[in-house]
Formats: structure tokens, sequence, C-alpha cells
């Protein structure tokens, strides 16, 4: 009991720290951004992002993923990056900063020892701070994400928490997760967006390439997929993103405001998208870095699908989704999937 305390109290002290460090730090390097007009579009957003695998009907692999984030227009603390990278200084800047919790689990949670032939148990929770410049119709993003896996993730007390207060059952077999490790990750993203039917104010369809990469001992891989969306008075932005994606995308360019500067009460689409995963490695399949831990044999090549529908008002957005993805490693008894849902509120 002690222990588990002690983790809780650890973990929330250091995401409070970590917070502050940030918000300090900006303001340290950034002026305040400019008071908004108003047709403005929103500047700031808060989102929270839930991903589970009830929704599929079992508790295995990605079991649960939860996400809250704080974006705003302004460069922040990595905007001066791009300019290594000669991004035009007319670029439009925005950035964020997310805290989250990733659990994942084998298949069979029931037994206290789990099958060594399954995907072990594996907890992360986990800070990010992001930048992301976008012009015309593309946009580039870069997120550096640490934190810890193992035991101090406090995944596993999360979990079992839950379960008590939904009445199922126990997941038995934590004591065999992942050894505590430090986790730094990067994690790059560019989308282009291309209208393909109708025009902004009204009914229209469009088609947004999606490639990337990750860095670190959590995920070094590359991706890279097609979206579809197509519905009634479409925000301009790039889509949706899931927490194994960038996490936050930029906020609407004028979403709320028509080019008159009449506001727009709602709109809607629905998306569907599609792509592949390359894999060397994963933290939750390959075992700890540093320590010798429960793994699997990875399959490098991992497919992946995403079906939703979004709503945004002026004042914020909610998207819910289903995603798919391949099987992950060998002896895997299932494909994953999961439901994940964003609310965001504007301000």
């Amino acid at each position: 009991m002690r222990t588990a305390v002690w983790r809780w109290a650890c973990a929330a002290a250091a995401c409070r720290w970590l917070g502050v460090a940030a918000l300090l730090a900006e303001s340290a390097t950034n002026a305040p951004p400019p008071a908004l007009e108003k047709t403005a579009s929103p500047a700031q957003a808060v989102t929270l992002r839930w991903e589970n695998d009830a929704v599929a009907g079992n508790d295995e692999n990605y079991s649960n993923g939860i996400a809250l984030s704080y974006s705003r227009e302004w460069k922040g603390l990595l905007g001066c990056l791009w300019s290594w990278f000669g991004v035009d200084e007319k670029a439009e800047h925005s950035c964020s900063y997310e805290v989250g919790q990733v659990m994942i689990t084998p298949s069979d949670t029931d037994r206290k020892n789990p099958d060594p032939k399954d995907r072990p148990y594996a907890g992360m929770l986990h800070v990010a701070a992001a930048t992301q410049v976008r012009w015309d119709n593309q946009f580039h993003g870069l997120k550096f994400v640490t934190g810890v896996a193992g035991p101090a993730s406090l995944a596993g007390e999360t979990q079992k928490w839950f379960h008590r207060l939904i009445g199922n059952d126990l997941p038995q077999g934590w004591d065999y997760q992942l050894e505590n490790e430090p986790i730094f990750n990067l994690v790059y993203e560019h989308r282009r967006k291309y209208r393909i039917l109708g025009e902004a104010d009204g009914f229209s369809g469009e088609l947004i390439p999606v490639v990337g990469g990750m860095l670190g001992n959590v995920l070094i891989q590359g991706q890279a997929g097609l979206r579809a969306r197509l519905g009634f008075n479409i925000p301009d932005d790039f889509g949706g993103t899931l927490l194994r994606g960038f996490g936050n995308l930029p906020l609407p360019k004028a979403g709320a405001y028509d080019a008159e500067g009449r506001p727009r009460p709602a709109g809607f689409y629905v998306f569907a998208s599609g792509g592949m995963m390359a894999v060397a490695r994963n933290l939750s399949l390959d075992g700890n870095t540093f320590h010798h831990s429960r793994h699997v044999n990875k399959r490098p090549f991992v497919p992946a699908a995403e079906l939703g529908c979004s709503l945004w008002t002026r004042w914020g957005q909610v998207t819910a989704s289903y995603a798919a993805w391949g099987k992950e490693f060998d002896n895997q008894p299932r494909a994953s999937s999961f439901g994940a849902i964003a609310v965001s509120v504007f301000f």
C-alpha cells in the first residue's frame, strides 16, 4: 500500500512540475499572443482524448489510452526549431502540451503468470510538447515525448481501479509487466490537403495524405496513409489523429466563420483512413531497452484503418472513431481494435 501511494505521489509531482516548467519556459521565451479580433478563429483549445478496446468487446493488446492536452496558436517551447529547416517565417505556428497514460495487456488477463508467448503487460505515463506549422494546404508537426514505462506509470493500479469501478474482473498479471524505464521519443508528421469535391462553405470532400516517423526507445517506425472525409462545412484543419499518431493537430483556421466574417453555426463530416506502419522497435513488444524482460517476436509491417465522424461548432469539436490494426506479433490471437473519442473546447 505504501509503495502504491508513493508511486502515485511521485507521478503526480512529476507531471505537475513538468507542466509548470513548460508554462514558465514558454512565458520566458515568447511574448503573449495578440488579442483576438471578432472574426478570428479559435486560438486555444483543451482536448480530452480517450481510446479503449471495450468497443471491440475484449480487453487485450492496446487496452486503454487517455490524454489531456492544451493547444494554442503560438510558437511555444519548440517553435524555434523550424528556422533550422528554412521554414518560411510567414508560416502559421501552433503548439500543444499533453499528459497521458497508456496500458497494454495480453489476451488472457485472468492468468497470474501470463503466457510468455503473449505480449507482456506494459504501462506508460508521459508528458509531451509539440510544435506545428501550416501554410497553404500543408502541415508539418514535431513532437517530443518523455515519461516512464513500467510500474511507475501506475497503469496497473489505474486499470484495477477502473475495473472495480465498473464491476469487471481484475487483471491478474501486472506483477510481470515491463520494468521501470525512462522513455524518450520524437514524432514527426506531414500532411497535405486536397479538396476533390464542392466548396469550403457547404458540402465538400477532401483527401489528406499522411506520412511520418518516430524515433526513440518506445517506437522506431515509419508510417504512411491516406485519409478521406466528406461532410458539410468541413473545418479548415487537417483531420483527426490518434495517440499513436501525432496526438494533436493545429486548430481550425477560420473554421467558425465564413469569408465575410459571419459565424457558421456548425459543421460535420465522416471520414475513413488506411495505411501501413513499418516498425523497427516497439517497447511493448520488444521489452525493456536496458533490462531483460518478457518480449515477443514483432511483425515489421502492420496495416491500420480508422472509420469515424466529427461534429464541430464555434465552441468545440467532438470526434468519434473505430480503429483497427493488423496483428503486431507472431502468435497474436486476433488483430487489435479499439474505439476513440476526442472532445475539444475552443476559446
